[in-house]
C-alpha cells in the first residue's frame, strides 16, 4: 500500500497496477482499461502489468491523434473558410463536372 508520504511518483520505479490505480487516485479496472487502449504504456510480464513511473507523469500531456482524426478536426475547423474559396460564382463552372 502506497502511503501519503510516498505518493510521488518516482520515474524510474515500475509500479503495479494496483500501485499506479493509487497514485492515480482512480479505480484498478481504469488503469487496466488505459493499458488496454494504449493511452498509458506498460509492461506485460505473464499476466501482470506493470508501469514505469515516467509513463504516469507522461499520461496528462500525451494525446494520441490519428491521423484521420486530426484531418477531419482540420476539416471541421476550416470548412466554412473552403466553402468561401471554393464556393463561388467564379468557380461554379466547375461545379457541374
Amino acid at each position: 500500500m502506497i502511503t501519503a508520504e510516498s505518493l510521488a511518483i518516482q520515474p524510474n520505479i515500475y509500479y503495479t497496477t494496483e500501485e499506479a490505480s493509487e497514485l492515480l487516485r482512480v479505480a484498478r479496472q481504469t488503469v487496466l482499461a488505459l493499458l488496454e487502449s494504449g493511452s498509458l504504456h506498460g509492461v506485460k510480464i505473464d499476466s501482470e502489468w506493470r508501469v514505469l513511473g515516467a509513463a504516469l507523469l507522461n499520461l496528462s500531456v500525451q494525446e494520441r491523434h490519428s491521423e484521420s482524426d486530426l484531418v477531419a478536426d482540420w476539416l471541421a475547423a476550416s470548412t466554412r473558410s473552403l466553402a468561401e474559396v471554393w464556393d463561388n460564382e467564379e468557380d461554379s463552372v466547375y461545379d457541374q463536372l
